[in-house]
């Protein structure tokens, strides 16, 4: 394998949606003082979905734990959007941080914007992107500006999914965008 497909390969691994979210979930966590809650978010938005699409793989109904088919997304999104879902009523009934109950609403609502793209725009926007930008902005709201900085590895995510074929550069760019900005928007309305 060449040296840019190994470093693009172990890029789109390393920024997939799933390792995004349980790293920046837990950091959340310990940055509003309450790292159980943050081990929760990481569960609901990245643990458990990871689960789900590994056993659709299994199951022959997704491509790959990428879903890099867009028929497998109209049933993995669905899929996280409850997930996500039932895990913001136990953090409501339970009385998390209202800065977590925020940031888990800004995932549910920058998915649900990407299912719309891809059900009836039947589009492939870069979930990796749109995470990856998304818990940046995110991160810089709940902790400190200073996370913004990481906002190159998006661009560095998105060059992974273009250069493997998994993508082309809108549908990167369009991620990247999407998340920042529904992120951003629904984390403000809420916290």
């Amino acid at each position: 394998m060449a040296p840019q497909a190994r470093a693009a390969r172990v890029i789109t691994e390393l920024g997939a949606p799933w390792v995004i979210n349980i790293v920046t979930g837990t950091i959340a966590g310990f940055a509003v003082g309450a790292p159980g809650w943050g081990l929760f978010v990481a569960a609901i938005t990245g643990g458990i979905p990871m689960i789900i699409i590994l056993a659709g793989v299994r199951g022959g109904i997704a491509s790959d734990h990428h879903v890099t088919d867009i028929d497998g997304r109209r049933w993995v999104i669905p899929a996280i959007l409850g997930i996500v879902g039932v895990g913001l009523i136990v953090e409501i009934v339970q009385g998390a941080p209202r800065a977590l109950i925020a940031w888990t609403v800004a995932g549910l609502v920058v998915l649900f914007g990407i299912g719309i793209v891809t059900v009836i725009g039947k589009w492939k926007v870069s979930v990796h992107t749109a995470v990856s930008a998304g818990t940046t902005v995110l991160l810089a709201l709940i902790a400190s500006p200073w996370f913004l900085a990481a906002l190159p590895l998006t661009v560095v995510n998105g060059w992974s999914r273009v250069w493997l074929g998994d993508h082309t550069r809108g549908q990167v760019v369009v991620g990247s965008f999407v998340g920042a900005a529904l992120a951003a928007a629904a984390y403000l309305l809420v916290s």
